[in-house]
């Protein structure tokens, strides 16, 4: 890796934050496609490939996140690492509750306490209540949304070039250009359950997929490449 690559945050593999968003999305409506009955069966059950996968995805992000906390006395401003904190946290909650906290995963029974508050008898938290839930996801939604789309846009319309002085927060503060072709996923797919719920379009085949849980897959390698990306460009400046 180049010192003018890291600078320009691009550092992530090309599998990654190109093939992969990419062949995840081209999976599942080869699957809608092909055979509509076992997409249902495997994509609608809470072990199937997105619930999983969601977890999954989001194991490397909380490594490289914990990892770029080591090196937090390179970041140029105290209050970014209280950031990457934040982003760790709620990627630790993000995935923990997809999970139900190992319940979908190792089938034990909820607390009866719990179980009466929880919409769906599991042992998370987004069920009992949606600020725990919806505005969470609200909020992480146009963090893809500004951060991933419109910042881009912003900068191409202006003719402005990105941050690259790894003594400017904000350098580190936005997630860098390589997010962008998740981002721009994560956003289109929900767009034709928004235009089925403002404008009554109907959804056409294959786009009637899952879109509420891919989507959340995409949000969590979002999540996942941004801690990467975070980790990698602090590392290379702590060996710069």
């Amino acid at each position: 890796m180049t010192a003018s690559n890291w600078r320009q945050g691009v550092v992530l593999p090309k599998w990654a934050w190109l093939w992969l968003p990419i062949a995840v999305l081209v999976v599942e409506l080869a699957f809608r496609v092909i055979n509509e009955p076992l997409y249902r069966r495997l994509w609608e059950s809470e072990l199937g490939p997105l619930e999983s996968g969601t977890v999954l995805v989001l194991l490397p992000g909380l490594v490289a996140g914990s990892l770029a906390l080591a090196w937090r006395d390179r970041l140029p401003t105290a209050w970014l690492a209280g950031w990457l904190l934040l982003i760790v946290a709620g990627s630790a909650y993000f995935g923990g509750e997809e999970a139900s906290w190992g319940q979908h995963w190792f089938g034990w029974a909820t607390p009866e306490g719990l179980r009466e508050l929880n919409d769906q008898r599991e042992t998370n938290l987004h069920n009992v209540s949606s600020w725990l839930d919806q505005k969470p996801r609200l909020l992480l939604e146009l963090g893809v949304l500004v951060g991933g789309l419109l910042y881009p846009a912003y900068l191409r319309f202006r003719r402005r070039p990105r941050p690259n002085d790894p003594a400017d927060y904000w350098y580190w503060l936005w997630p860098s250009r390589e997010l962008l072709p998740t981002a721009l996923l994560a956003i289109a797919i929900g767009l034709p359950q928004r235009l089925e719920k403002w404008f009554g379009l109907p959804i056409v085949p294959p786009l009637d997929i899952r879109a509420s849980e891919t989507q959340e897959f995409f949000f969590a390698l979002f999540l996942t490449l941004y801690l990467c990306s975070f980790h990698l460009r602090l590392k290379a400046r702590a060996a710069e």
